[in-house]
């Protein structure tokens, strides 16, 4: 029996999930806030990645047995080996994704977690959320896996050297106060909490929300939970056993490393969450996080006025800006090149300290043929002491 005969390929898939109430009349979501609706919709694509991988597998069946059977002699035992090994990835990291988003929707409060899985509708996800969940699969790889520490080093040690070398000395640096915008899984400013900073991470995604609370919370042991993040990646493989590979998380898990009393994570919008704030923190740490704004401009303000007078700020990322191809969508999206974006910071009142190019790359496969690398730009700027 072929792997996508003995695969169900039907959207029972998605509907297995027994703790799931779905007992809600559909009428009740007019009556939800917005935040519950997106909780659905990532919930529902967390639950039926299983479906959504399943289907993929068996399109690729499919295919391979429309070929001759002369063809069908040459691959089709090998490749069918592979699509068993591949069925099973999926169904591991379906039990993963299920219990990131058991947690995870917890973070959030449980009134919350109720709500939104009493609305919960059995469908197909949408395959722009399902996308945001094969990219929090790389995520974790990236942020919490032995595998990601290269990427991570690339980025991190950078920012880590201006601070060591501004903030020497070890048991002084509880008093400087440190935000992170846009901290994705938690990990860059659970590394600057563990050198003894007094770290702020600011998250506005909601899939990162919750597998970040997952991960910083409900992890407790080195490499517990196992991950295949690479099973659907058919082209640029060199081997089969590529796709089907490994990936094992957390590295550092709370038996070894508790989450520091020092460290705290702050969801929302960064321009809402700063609103009212300024003059607070002595260091604001960008990575990869300035091109997600629709006005770059905001952005640099809002880092001005929330620094102290003498304070920094260290970044690292390229200009990849996120709403580019989306303005019918948002509105507005302003795409600067950057010697324009640096030319804004010193009108704001920054003073440029340092200025580098460094090559990174970001949730990449290292083993796939295809490696995309970027050129980040890197920079200090300091908010000038008051005369």
């Amino acid at each position: 029996m072929s792997a996508c005969e003995s695969s169900t390929c039907d959207s029972n898939c998605c509907q297995q999930d027994a703790n799931v109430d779905n007992t809600a009349d559909v009428s009740q979501k007019d009556e939800v806030d917005e935040e519950i609706r997106e909780a659905e919709k990532i919930l529902n694509a967390f639950l039926c990645y299983g479906l959504y991988a399943r289907e993929i597998t068996c399109r690729t069946m499919m295919s391979f047995k429309q070929l001759s059977s002369a063809h069908k002699a040459i691959i089709l035992r090998s490749h069918n080996d592979h699509m068993r090994k591949v069925i099973k990835c999926v169904d591991s990291n379906q039990e993963v994704l299920k219990k990131i988003i058991s947690y995870g929707l917890g973070v959030f409060g449980q009134d919350f977690a109720v709500k939104t899985m009493r609305i919960r509708q059995k469908r197909r996800p949408d395959p722009h959320y399902m996308t945001k969940v094969l990219s929090t699969l790389r995520q974790i790889v990236r942020e919490w896996s032995v595998e990601g520490k290269p990427e991570r080093d690339a980025t991190y040690t950078p920012l880590m050297e201006v601070l060591r070398e501004r903030f020497p000395k070890i048991d002084e640096r509880t008093a400087v106060k440190i935000m992170v915008p846009g901290s994705g899984l938690g990990r860059l400013a659970f590394e600057l909490a563990k050198e003894g900073f007094t770290v702020e991470g600011n998250e506005f995604s909601m899939i990162m929300l919750m597998t970040s609370s997952f991960l910083l919370n409900a992890c407790f042991k080195e490499d517990e939970h196992t991950i295949y993040p690479y099973a659907l990646d058919k082209s640029n493989s060199w081997r089969y056993d590529d796709q089907t590979r490994a990936v094992h998380f957390p590295d550092l898990g709370k038996s070894t490393v508790d989450v520091p009393p020092n460290f705290a994570m702050i969801a929302g919008d960064f321009l809402e969450v700063t609103r009212s704030r300024s003059s607070e923190f002595d260091c604001v740490v960008t990575a990869w996080f300035i091109d997600t704004a629709k006005n770059i401009i905001d952005y640099i303000e809002t880092i001005y006025r929330i620094l102290k007078p003498g304070g920094f700020w260290v970044n690292v990322g390229p200009l990849t800006y996120h709403y580019e191809d989306m303005v019918d969508e948002v509105k507005m999206s302003i795409e600067l090149p950057y010697e324009d974006v640096m030319r804004i910071v010193r009108l704001t009142g920054f003073q440029i300290e340092k200025e580098e190019r460094i090559i990174s790359y970001y949730t990449i496969n290292r083993l796939s043929m295809l490696q995309n690398q970027y050129t980040c730009a890197f920079f200090v700027a300091s908010k000038p002491h008051v005369k």
